[in-house]
């Protein structure tokens, strides 16, 4: 693994460590975990969350310990995300907040306005702000100028991407002259992102992994719930265990708060080169739940 900005350890595979304090000004607890370019190796997905449920669940994680809460424009929950930040009790500087500009709002027309909204429903600027996915035709110079822009102007920290192929993160991260610090991707032990995984360390950029669990097809696998039972852990913790320890954020997606409070214990064990060898080599199966057919290619 190399060294840089990007990665808090020098080892084959990243140690996350982590511990609890009590806050005393509200009941809820931070989980002071590693991050990678600064982003919490654990978070909260909140696609198909909607409504009062969005509210709910964002405040439940970061009660329980969350810092890191993922939203889109496209999962119109925007809104009721920022209001579960506010009634969460937890002060906006500890959490790190990432939304996403719809595929429908990359055009020059458009952009800038759909940031600001986005701005305003969430009730602050982003801590991360995405391009969604890559443009049908492939044409991604004009999209990812106007991300720069976006930052320039302060309404995101940070910036990146999601969905884009090798080929098309070395062009933008080319196009940002290296201020891109992410890739959210689908990734998880059913789907070789090796070559996904390649780029991003070489273009001192992280991924994130959403639908991290497989939609919970990584657990009825035989090889994870042996793990499982050597660790004493429920084989949803290993899967997130194996990306977390790869460098990679995860942001599963749960509507309970003892599920929450699992997919944070990920962080309290590590799997040995082997165990995650042999996670590995389900990537086998090419499992790709995400795959619109304007998608035009994966590599």
């Amino acid at each position: 693994m190399p060294s840089g900005p990007g990665y808090s350890r020098g080892t084959l595979f990243l140690a996350c460590r982590f511990h609890r304090r009590a806050l005393p000004d509200c009941q809820h607890q931070e989980i002071c975990m590693d991050r990678f370019n600064g982003i919490p190796a654990i978070g909260l997905g909140t696609y198909p969350l909607s409504g009062a449920e969005a509210e709910r669940c964002v405040a439940m994680a970061l009660e329980t310990g969350f810092r890191h809460v993922d939203t889109a424009q496209m999962y119109g929950n925007e809104k009721q995300v920022g209001r579960g930040l506010v009634s969460s009790g937890v002060p906006r500087e500890e959490i790190f907040l990432v939304t996403k500009v719809d595929p429908s709002n990359l055009c020059q027309a458009r952009f800038a306005d759909s940031v600001r909204r986005s701005v305003d429903d969430l009730g602050t600027v982003p801590d991360l702000l995405l391009i969604h996915w890559p443009p049908s035709d492939g044409e991604i110079d004009g999209p990812v100028e106007r991300l720069l822009r976006e930052g320039e102007r302060g309404l995101a920290k940070q910036l990146g991407v999601s969905n884009f192929s090798p080929r098309l993160m070395r062009r933008a991260q080319a196009l940002a002259g290296g201020k891109l610090i992410c890739n959210q991707i689908e990734f998880h032990p059913l789907l070789d992102q090796s070559a996904w995984l390649a780029t991003a360390r070489e273009l001192n950029m992280v991924l994130t992994a959403y639908s991290p669990l497989a939609r919970g097809r990584c657990m009825e696998e035989k090889v994870v719930q042996d793990i499982a039972a050597r660790h004493g852990r429920p084989a949803s913790e290993v899967v997130l265990r194996w990306i977390i320890q790869q460098g990679v954020a995860a942001i599963p997606m749960t509507r309970k708060r003892e599920n929450a409070a699992s997919n944070l214990r990920a962080a309290e064990f590590t799997l040995t080169e082997g165990e995650m060898d042999a996670i590995s080599a389900l990537g086998s199966r090419k499992l790709r739940l995400i795959n619109p057919s304007w998608m035009r290619s994966w590599d």
